[in-house]
């Protein structure tokens, strides 16, 4: 999220396109590295490999993610595309990922809870 965030202070409007992956211990499972590929299309930044098999993105309404958010709701807007089936990823990648990539990301962050209260949903 904070690779998004522009520095003047303006609050961007985000679409996320999420996959949720297993992490295994299966040097057949996808590499990780391979599957945070991104580039531009229509002048908009998008992940290049998403995997095609794991069904059509469900929306939902959304905030973005964090512990920081569990009682308050988040000033970003974001929508949340979430695709139905998981897919298993080697982590023995994502370790290799973690050592070094363009988002400067090397840890897990905090989660937030289940968000019960659609006050603190992005209006998106």
């Amino acid at each position: 999220m904070g690779s998004c965030l522009d520095k003047s202070g303006v609050t961007p409007k985000l679409r996320v396109e999420t996959q949720v992956y297993v992490v295994v211990n299966d040097e057949n499972a996808l590499d990780f590295g391979k599957l945070t590929e991104h580039g531009q299309a229509n002048g908009l930044h998008q992940a290049l490999n998403i995997p095609s098999n794991t069904g059509i993105s469900v929306q939902y309404a959304g905030s973005t993610t964090g512990p920081s958010y569990n009682e308050k709701g988040s000033p970003y807007k974001v929508s949340w595309n979430v695709r139905p089936k998981i897919a298993k990823v080697n982590i023995a990648t994502v370790g290799e990922w973690c050592k070094g990539n363009v988002f400067k990301e090397d840890h897990a962050h905090g989660v937030r809870n289940l968000v019960v209260n659609k006050d603190l949903l992005s209006n998106f």
